[in-house]
């Protein structure tokens, strides 16, 4: 790249490549600087490559940064590559060493999160464990952290039998190494339920993470000031997704908010991407209870703090996708503050400002939608109106095309529906009475 030309090689006193290794670094993990992190870095690799060979396990050290560098700027391929060519340094130069054992590890999450390569990264799993079974003793943290790593792909290729006995071999030997009130006891807690969630086992999920949650409080009581928040939302958040997947929508989205709170008034972050990612979940909450103005707000501040975040590459994409689906919710948000209003005025005796807002709002529904389950509240609402200003023939017909949406959905059983048909049978009653007076 044009932009890392190596300008002091050729000086009378070239810059060490070591000293601009660890410039390159900082800028990365501690500026996250990508474009002077990305040319200090190819620098030192010019100057490593020139003074010590091409295969020095140095230079390892140099590819597996410049390669996360990579990864946050969205050139995974290229990311790879330069993990690749670590890795066959650290084998030909160390063996069966640990830190060729943390380059399986990197290049097994790369190939998962950005590839969805689920043999490559259990491959790469697997002999990133066989390599610490034979350098770290029973138990070590680092051994039962490569333990939960592979259990991931293997969840996700259904080898829940095998999944789970990592589970339960994580978490005895970090029950027996830490006692239960450790924060490595809340990742394997976590780890386990999210297996659990993965069959379907949803009430044994909620149990671990209850346990979890349970873990976290005695933490903090013992030592508040250096709790960490993030093992209490970490757990949060794998409960609001079981507690999603029973439907407990509204459980799920009372978890998201305290996630939120966590963020704001224990962590004292609101501005970061954990944040947004929050507000998404919320968001998405939202939209499976029908609660259009809620996820569209929620959305909102994703897209407000998303945006004032360095700009890399995933965090561009979210702003897209969200962009996409506010525009989706803007109808609905437009048609509900009409809906609003409409019951506002309503609810002042202006009939007639009412009835054109729920008109406009059913506008809204009609350009935009096939069906839409709130269309029916509308016509109810018209059909109430209507009734009000003595008009029970069109208090009548609004009422039967509710009836008629309510009955598509959500169907002859539900309440709701029970409910609106006996309104209309009543409704029908009164008209019947009035013409024959």
């Amino acid at each position: 790249d044009n932009d890392a030309t190596p300008s002091n090689i050729n000086n009378v006193n070239p810059v060490p490549a070591q000293d601009l290794f660890n410039k390159g670094k900082a800028f990365f993990e501690e500026d996250y600087d990508l474009k002077n992190a990305k040319k200090a870095l190819k620098t030192a690799l010019r100057i490593q490559t020139r003074e010590l060979g091409e295969d020095d396990p140095v230079i390892a050290d140099t590819l597996e940064v410049l390669a996360n560098v990579f990864f946050n700027e969205g050139r995974f391929d290229e990311g790879l590559e330069k993990l690749y060519r670590a890795l066959a340094i650290r084998e030909e130069k160390l063996g069966i060493h640990y830190k060729t054992a943390i380059l399986y590890e990197v290049i097994g999450s790369a190939v998962l999160q950005q590839h969805q390569n689920l043999e490559k990264a259990e491959e790469m799993f697997r002999k990133a464990v066989d390599i610490k079974l034979q350098v770290l003793p029973q138990n070590h943290p680092d051994l039962l952290d490569a333990y939960q790593k592979l259990a991931v792909p293997l969840q996700r290729q259904d080898k829940f039998s095998e999944a789970t006995k990592i589970q339960k071999l994580v978490l005895a030997g970090l029950l027996k190494e830490h006692g239960e009130d450790h924060h490595t006891v809340v990742n394997a807690y976590v780890g386990t339920a999210s297996m659990l969630q993965a069959q379907n086992r949803l009430d044994d999920a909620l149990q671990m993470l209850d346990k979890s949650i349970e873990v976290c409080s005695r933490l903090q009581q013992r030592d508040i000031d250096n709790f960490d928040p993030r093992l209490l939302e970490m757990t949060f958040k794998q409960k609001a997704g079981v507690l999603s997947a029973q439907g407990n929508f509204e459980g799920a989205t009372e978890i998201f908010k305290a996630v939120l709170f966590l963020n704001k008034n224990v962590r004292g972050e609101m501005d970061t991407k954990e944040t947004a990612e929050a507000y998404e979940s919320l968001a998405k909450l939202y939209i499976q209870q029908e609660m259009a103005n809620d996820a569209f707000n929620a959305l909102t501040k994703a897209l407000q703090i998303y945006q004032t975040l360095p700009g890399d590459f995933r965090s561009l994409l979210r702003i897209g996708e969200i962009e996409q689906t506010l525009e989706m919710l803007l109808p609905e948000k437009e048609s509900n503050d009409l809906n609003e209003v409409g019951l506002e005025m309503r609810a002042q005796g202006d009939l007639e400002t009412a009835i054109q807002l729920f008109q406009q709002a059913l506008d809204i529904h009609n350009d935009n939608y096939d069906f839409h389950p709130n269309t029916a509240a509308i016509y109810e609402n018209i059909s109430a109106v209507k009734e009000e200003q003595g008009l029970l023939q069109d208090a009548v017909s609004a009422s039967a095309e509710a009836v008629k949406l309510r009955r598509r959905n959500p169907g002859d059983d539900h309440p709701d529906t029970k409910a609106r048909m006996e309104a209309h049978k009543s409704l029908l009653t009164r008209l019947l009475f009035a013409n024959r007076s």
